[in-house]
């Protein structure tokens, strides 16, 4: 067994993998932990590109490897719909992949009445900075992000 940390954004998932799996059975685990889909993976081994076909045994790991995830940009005028999550309501909002995450951020202020300095916006439980482009967090069509507000006392 050989157990991956996935880096190239802000969410880094690690993935068990068997040595007889090949790097295109590692995409498919990519694709199905982050959303990304495996024609617009590219993995990355000490500055060598991975192969799809080759085996995971080829590489000659050792038990716990870091590989560095770049992700194919989609065209600039391609629009993703990703779903809102919170408590209340859930809903759609249309965004690029290149917006940022205080764009994102301000589409929830207007849609869904709240004060955007009282919105936390998560992928993958992981806190969401506005400075950050929202691919950052492989937000991808249908990605869910969930929404909390805080609740200020009166």
């Amino acid at each position: 067994m050989v157990y991956f940390k996935i880096t190239g954004g802000e969410i880094v998932p690690e993935i068990e993998m068997t040595l007889s799996d090949t790097v295109f059975d590692l995409k498919r685990k990519i694709h199905k932990e982050l959303d990304v889909e495996i024609y617009r993976q590219s993995l990355w081994h000490h500055n060598r590109i991975m192969r799809d076909h080759e085996y995971i045994d080829d590489y000659d790991f050792r038990t716990s490897e870091t590989l560095y995830l770049t992700v194919t940009p989609l065209p600039p005028h391609h629009k993703l719909h990703v779903l809102i999550k919170s408590l209340g309501s859930d809903g759609y909002v249309r965004v690029k992949e290149t917006d940022k995450v205080c764009d994102l951020r301000s589409k929830v202020e207007r849609y869904w009445a709240v004060p955007s300095h009282l919105i936390t916006l998560r992928r993958r439980n992981v806190v969401m900075e506005n400075n950050l482009p929202l691919y950052a967090y492989y937000v991808n069509e249908a990605s869910e992000i969930q929404l909390s507000v805080t609740i200020e006392p009166r």
